[in-house]
């Protein structure tokens, strides 16, 4: 993760304040108090009971129950309970909606405090890179990661307001003065929780936190990527790393280049995780991999890289397999050529390219070119669709001849990799269905050397296509059933017009 920059010149410095580059300075208590908010967080609402759902759908049904029984209370509660209680059955019910409602906002508020000490920890990491002369701002996917605090903050603010409104609600059918409008302030504070309910089926709030390193990899999405891979493994790990994981595993890793100077960091970064790759695909055991790995640093620096107790083997691990799911066909080429199951071949020319086999959003488009020839190439590599955005894409090559001599099959597959030119293109669906991608490759003259067409389904998956669709009709359903008191009113007062 480590990349040179002309403003981290004080980065020794930090280092001796901050050996792993992980806390930065932040109190044990702020520690203790985000892990608590983070359990509870995933305890009752992104995960296990999953109450931000729960909670809403009881409460609708609650609501709904009060409204039915307005008139009056079905004969066994008015025949037992309410003697015991005092109250009618709506009257209980809007009661218990009203603690359903605070209990709600209660979980609301740890979703707040949450993202309060995210943004917090957040902020003090850049202020205190800043100090040191490091621009954190200037970082990739800075803006990216701000503006997924600025959207939860609002989705968080358009919750708590939807839940204030319809306790108010609440509060107003239980006033006994407004006794014949209790009915309608329950319809409309029903109508306004079936709507939340159903933003928030369309538009989930996507869980993420800064506590652990990987926190953020699953909400960050890279605004930009390089387009040639010249290490392809770790500019592919680069691009999806958020800019928080990224100092911090820069400023770690400058720390083991520090004691090292002969190590050349970029090719260890690539090579360990070319390695820990082919680990998770059963090509190598653990045993060999550490092996391989002792011809960059010894066997005490490994165990310091891989036993940190934030930025060790789990986080290398979890970014590798983070970038393997945002972006398969990259690993799908990589897995044809390590099984030498090439896709097209002519003359010297060696030629894979694969697509995304769903296209939901931006699409990754991955070619590889390899020159097993003496002499280099000028290629011309044309992607042409009418299905994407952009339309066509023009890459003017330099394909050096490859030279290849390791023996070792590991060894000769990371120097397959490292000979071959690689193109990342990103397109952006504009039609939905059938989608038609022409690759060509051509040399100066316009002749074609070798090509590809594919073809793409462009969705949206199964999940989000029935999210969307129960989440539009919960919507629409609310938009009714807050009508039926202004329909409900009109129709009492046009007769008494006529």
């Amino acid at each position: 993760m480590e990349e040179e920059s002309t403003d981290q010149g004080n980065t020794s410095e930090l280092i001796q304040n901050h050996p792993d580059g992980s806390e930065l300075g932040r109190t044990e208590r702020e520690k203790n108090l985000h892990q608590i908010v983070l359990r509870l967080e995933r305890l009752f609402i992104t995960g296990g009971l999953r109450m931000d759902f729960l909670t809403p759908a009881v409460l609708l049904l609650v609501l709904g129950s009060s409204v039915a029984y307005a008139e009056s209370s079905p004969s066994w509660w008015s025949d037992g309970l309410q003697s015991q209680t005092g109250l009618d059955l709506s009257v209980f019910l809007l009661l218990l909606s009203g603690f359903i409602i605070i209990a709600n906002l209660f979980l609301i508020l740890i979703l707040f405090v949450s993202l309060r000490l995210n943004i917090s920890m957040f902020n003090e990491h850049e202020r205190k890179l800043f100090q040191q002369g490091m621009a954190m701002n200037n970082s990739h996917g800075y803006a990216e990661v701000r503006r997924i605090f600025d959207v939860t903050r609002r989705i968080l603010r358009g919750r708590m307001t939807v839940l204030v409104s319809s306790l108010l609600l609440v509060v107003l059918s239980l006033n006994p003065f407004l006794n014949e409008f209790q009915a309608a302030f329950t319809i409309i504070a029903l109508s306004t929780i079936l709507a939340s309910l159903g933003l928030q089926v369309t538009a989930p709030l996507v869980s993420f936190n800064t506590l652990e390193p990987w926190g953020l990899l699953d909400t960050y999405q890279p605004a930009v990527h390089k387009t040639l891979l010249s290490d392809p493994f770790l500019d592919l790990v680069r691009a999806h790393a958020d800019p928080l994981l990224h100092s911090r595993m820069s400023l770690h890793l400058r720390d083991i280049s520090a004691r090292l100077p002969s190590l050349d960091m970029i090719t260890f970064q690539e090579n360990l995780l070319h390695l820990l790759h082919l680990r998770a695909q059963t090509a190598i055991d653990d045993a060999e991999m550490r092996k391989r790995l002792l011809h960059y640093i010894d066997g005490e620096t490994i165990d310091e890289l891989f036993n940190h107790d934030e930025l060790g083997e789990t986080t290398w691990v979890r970014l590798l397999s983070h970038s393997a799911a945002s972006c398969s066909p990259f690993f799908r080429l990589y897995d044809r050529m390590r099984r030498q199951q090439v896709g097209n071949t002519f003359g010297d020319v060696w030629f894979d390219v694969d697509i995304e086999n769903l296209a939901r959003g931006r699409t990754n488009l991955m070619a590889m070119i390899l020159n097993r020839g003496k002499e280099p190439m000028d290629l011309i590599l044309r992607v042409q669709t009418p299905d994407f955005r952009p339309r066509e894409g023009i890459y003017r090559l330099t394909i050096p001849p490859s030279k290849i001599s390791s023996k070792d099959n590991v060894d000769r597959q990371i120097e397959i990799l490292g000979e071959s030119t690689i193109v990342w293109q990103s397109l952006i669906p504009s039609v939905f269905g059938e989608a038609t991608v022409s690759i060509r490759l051509e040399d100066t003259n316009g002749s074609l050397v070798n090509g590809r067409v594919l073809n793409v389904q462009s969705r949206a998956d199964l999940t989000t296509r029935f999210r969307r669709g129960v989440g539009s009709g919960m919507i629409v359903t609310a938009i009714f059933t807050a009508m039926i008191p202004a329909i409900s009113a009109i129709s009492a007062i046009l007769p008494l017009l006529s």
